[in-house]
């Protein structure tokens, strides 16, 4: 039988209830101030990849 992998919350590592997917619980535990951070915090360093050569 195939097993998923888990999936975690990307920003405070838990595994999300089995009742609830990992939308619920990043509405339901993390505040909007917490999410936007953490979206900056992505994009900036996706953007800031070393571009010298």
């Amino acid at each position: 039988m195939a097993t998923r992998d888990t999936i975690e919350c990307p920003i405070c590592h838990a595994v999300p209830a089995r009742d609830r997917n990992l939308e619920d619980h990043l509405v339901m535990v993390h505040t909007k101030l917490r999410l936007a951070k953490f979206v900056v915090a992505e994009t900036e360093t996706l953007t800031e990849a070393d571009i010298s050569e």
